[in-house]
C-alpha cells in the first residue's frame, strides 16, 4: 500500500471546494443470513459469477475516481458481510484498492468481520494487504440475546477469530454490542461487557437497539424498554472506565489513541468516497447515495442526490459533531467550511447551552452527559432552524 506523509486539518476547505475526498468507504452487501435486527443493504447470494461483477464494478469506480482520491487517511470496509468473500475474492478487492489508493503515513484501514466466516487465512491476506483494523459484530456473548436478535455467531467463534487476529499480529480490534434488545435484562448486559472487556481489547462500540423499519425485529416487537436502555447506557461507561476505555462519542468506546479514525472525521464532516449499492459520498458540498439494489448498481443505476442549501448542509455537519464527547473547538467553528459557524447559529448555541444541552468552555463547545443522551434533541435544533 502506497503511503504519504501529507496531512490536512479538517477545518480546510479547500479540497472540499475541489470535490476531493480524505476517507473511502466500499459497502460489501453478501450475507450469509440476515440477523432479525438488520436493515443494512445486504442479499443472500453465493453465486459466484455475481460476485465477479461487483468486485469489477469496485474497481471500476475507483479507477474513475482516482483523481478525486486524495491521500486517504481512512479505508473502511462494511456491510454487508466483508469477511463472507473468498480467499481469492478477498485478496481482488484489496488489490483493487492498493492499485488506487494512496494512504497518509498514519491511516487506517478497516474491515468488518463476522466471526463465523473470518479465517487464519483470510486474516492474513488483510494483513497482507495492509490492513490494520477489524472490527468483529458479536452483538451479545449470551445465548438467549443473540436468539432475540437472529444472530447465528456463537461465542466461542468469536474467542476463536479474535485470537486468530492477534496471532496474526492485529492490535487495532473493536467489537460491536447492542443492549436494549427485548429480554435482555441488566445482568445479560454486565455479563456482555465483563466478557468483552476480558479480551483487552482496545475498542468496544455499543449501540441501543433500534427496531428498524425493514427489520425483522420490528414485525415483531412494537416498543423497546427506553428507560431500561438509559440505564444500560450509563452502566457500559461504569464498566468500562476500569479498563482506561472511555466513551468518546455516544456510541463508541476506546483507550486514548485508538478512536475510529474513519468514523470520527466524518462526525466532523470530512469528505469521503462511497462506493458499492447502498454506499453514501460527501465531497464538502452535497451528498448521494448510491441505489439500494445490487442487480441495479451493478447495471449503472445513477445515485440519489441530496441536494441542499449550503447553510442546511453547514447546520447538519455542525450537529453531527455534537455526538461526540469533545464536540468542537471554536477554532474549528469559526473556519468550518470558510465559514463562521459560531456567528452562523449564535442563536441555537445559546439555546442549547441554557437548556445545558451544550456546554461553553473558553476554547471548546461540547455536549453535557444530558447532551449525548439527547443528541437529537441537539440535532433537530440546528437542522429546523
Amino acid at each position: 500500500m502506497k503511503t504519504s506523509s501529507r496531512n490536512q486539518l479538517l477545518t480546510d476547505s479547500s479540497y472540499r471546494k475541489q470535490g476531493l475526498f480524505k476517507s473511502l468507504y466500499i459497502h460489501v452487501p453478501f450475507c450469509k443470513n440476515i440477523c432479525d435486527y438488520c436493515a443494512l443493504y445486504s442479499v443472500v447470494n453465493n453465486d459466484s459469477s455475481v460476485r465477479n461483477r461487483y468486485l469489477n464494478k469496485i474497481e471500476e469506480d475507483l479507477s474513475l475516481n482516482k483523481g478525486k482520491l486524495l491521500p486517504l487517511s481512512s479505508i473502511f470496509i462494511g456491510g454487508g458481510t466483508p469477511s463472507q468473500l473468498t480467499d481469492e475474492e478477498l485478496p481482488k478487492l484489496l488489490a483493487a484498492i492498493n492499485k488506487y489508493c494512496t494512504l497518509e503515513s498514519d491511516y487506517e484501514f478497516t474491515i468488518e468481520c463476522n466471526p463465523s466466516s473470518i479465517t487464519l487465512n483470510k486474516l492474513q491476506i488483510m494483513k497482507d494487504y495492509g490492513v490494520n483494523r477489524l472490527s468483529f459484530g458479536a452483538q451479545s456473548t449470551t445465548r438467549k440475546t443473540r436468539n432475540t436478535l437472529g444472530r447465528r455467531t456463537s461465542e466461542s467463534q468469536l474467542l476463536n477469530a479474535i485470537e486468530n487476529a492477534k496471532t496474526v499480529g492485529f492490535q487495532n480490534i473493536n467489537v460491536d454490542l447492542i443492549y436494549g434488545i427485548p429480554g435482555q435484562s441488566m445482568e445479560d448486559w454486565l455479563e456482555d461487557l465483563n466478557k468483552i472487556k476480558s479480551l483487552k481489547l482496545p475498542h468496544i462500540s455499543a449501540y441501543s437497539l433500534i427496531l428498524e423499519e425493514d427489520s425483522v425485529l420490528s414485525s415483531k416487537y412494537d416498543e423497546l424498554d427506553d428507560e431500561l436502555a438509559v440505564k444500560m447506557y450509563n452502566k457500559a461507561s461504569d464498566a468500562l472506565v476500569f479498563e482506561d476505555i472511555y466513551r468518546y462519542e455516544i456510541s463508541n468506546y476506546s483507550r486514548p489513541g485508538f478512536e475510529c479514525k474513519h468514523n470520527y472525521h466524518i462526525w466532523k464532516g470530512a469528505t469521503y468516497l462511497g462506493i458499492g449499492p447502498a454506499a453514501s459520498s460527501f465531497d464538502g458540498q452535497k451528498r448521494w447515495t448510491e441505489i439500494r439494489d445490487l442487480n441495479q448498481w451493478l447495471e449503472g443505476a445513477e445515485a440519489e442526490l441530496d441536494d441542499i442549501s449550503e447553510e442546511a448542509r453547514l447546520a447538519e455537519i455542525v450537529a453531527f459533531g455534537f455526538r461526540t464527547v469533545n464536540g468542537w473547538s471554536k477554532n474549528e467553528l469559526k473556519s468550518l467550511y470558510g465559514k463562521n459557524a459560531l456567528e452562523s447559529f449564535n442563536g441555537v448555541f445559546e439555546e442549547l447551552i441554557n437548556e445545558k444541552l451544550l456546554i461553553d468552555s473558553d476554547e471548546r463547545i461540547f455536549p453535557s452527559e444530558k447532551g449525548l443522551l439527547f443528541a437529537d434533541d441537539i440535532a433537530e435544533a440546528f437542522l429546523l432552524m
